[in-house]
């Protein structure tokens, strides 16, 4: 299991960075009217350096696409229930959220920084939901091929 996290994690550092970069590009602008690949504040702690500016985005979007990836592991831990894996991998990736979010100034306020994070909230809740039901559905499934079973052996 250990590999398989790790390979996920790996996976999810390259697509973090291509993400933080591309959202970073999207959503960002300089004061001369310019499109560039870091936030505003991230740009005037690296001196107006594009390109230093985008080693700390690469880094701290690919560290986050690591975690968020590499926390599918939980549920595939066996003796976790489903709500313990999902609370974990959300706290795990809301907890990390912030201080990048903060660091790389994606979020201007603590308003907007709460507003992300209660919509990555509700989005596991909608996740754990799903999840719950569809192996509801699974179980049921089973059970019932079991009973079949049982019934043909007699």
């Amino acid at each position: 299991m250990l590999k398989k996290t790790m390979i996920r994690a790996c996976i999810g550092f390259l697509i973090g960075m291509v993400v933080g970069n591309v959202i970073a590009f999207l959503t960002g602008n300089s004061d001369t009217g310019g499109v560039t690949f870091a936030s505003p504040q991230l740009l005037s702690m690296a001196g107006g350096n594009v390109l230093v500016s985008m080693l700390p985005q690469s880094l701290f979007s690919g560290l986050y696409g690591a975690v968020c990836f590499a926390g599918m592991s939980f549920y595939e831990i066996e003796r976790m229930p489903l709500a313990a894996a999902t609370a974990l991998h959300c706290a795990l990736i809301v907890l990390l959220f912030i201080p990048i979010a903060l660091l790389l100034g994606w979020v201007s306020d603590i308003g907007t920084l709460l507003i992300i994070s209660g919509m990555q909230l509700v989005g596991f809740i909608i996740i754990w939901l799903i999840m719950y039901f569809g192996y509801k559905k699974q179980i049921r499934e089973l059970n019932e091929m079991q009973k079949n079973f049982s019934k043909k052996e007699k």
